[in-house]
């Protein structure tokens, strides 16, 4: 095996780590907004840190090999997907990270998310895409990857559902606060959804080389 072939492989293996840290971030970030557990939602938001530096390593590691190498073919296209996936997994983790800074307010606003329906299935469905993508790192298979777009769909319906409700029915007995809390982190889960398939989208490239983004549908590319 090339000392390319090496560094990719230990690269590869950094960002599969990083996906674990930023699935874990949002998982103990939303244990944390269950139990209104201020100091475990300090604890995800302090250690977003750690995943924040390694994401400017892996990033620097590209550079590195794009200018010792300047690798073609297969080569290049997996160094743009790490850089692009990489810099989406550090925004995942972000999420997480913003998810459990609004613990405290969750706590003041006597927020019980366990009795909101529509937060439910959305929580629901986002951790369901993270898992699969965070598992799709390692094993590329485009079937995930394309199942993930198509979930990325439910979860904006999800998103939509819950701030109509929230909206229309939820301000007298949750307040203004309580309203804007919830749907702020209902729209770090629908982002957490929109990464996810910004990374299967470019997991798709890595395999085929074709760039789905803004396609009508999969394979149909805007001219």
């Amino acid at each position: 095996m090339s000392e390319l072939a090496n560094r990719l492989e230990r690269l590869t293996l950094r960002l599969d780590h990083m996906g674990m840290c930023a699935e874990q971030a949002v998982i103990d970030a939303l244990a944390a907004a269950d139990k209104g557990d201020v100091q475990a939602g300090r604890k995800v938001f302090d250690l977003d840190r750690v995943i924040d530096r390694e994401e400017v390593e892996i990033e620097q590691e590209c550079i590195r090999l794009l200018a010792l190498y300047q690798p073609a073919a297969i080569d290049l296209r997996m160094i743009c997907t790490v850089i692009k996936v990489n810099n989406d997994l550090e925004r995942i983790a972000d999420k997480g990270a913003k998810i459990g800074r609004s613990v405290k307010k969750i706590v003041t606003c006597r927020l019980d998310l366990a009795g909101e329906e529509e937060f439910i299935r959305l929580r629901k469905d986002a951790l369901e895409v993270l898992g699969r993508t965070t598992r799709m790192l390692s094993t590329r298979e485009l079937a995930t990857a394309r199942g993930i777009l198509e979930m990325d769909h439910i979860i904006d319906e999800d998103h939509r559902a819950l701030v109509r409700s929230a909206l229309h029915s939820k301000t007298e007995s949750l307040g203004i606060e309580g309203v804007w809390t919830l749907i702020n982190i209902a729209r770090a889960l629908e982002r957490i959804g929109d990464l996810c398939a910004n990374i299967a989208e470019d997991i798709i490239f890595l395999r085929t080389g074709d760039i789905v983004r803004h396609a009508d549908s999969l394979g149909e590319i805007h001219p």
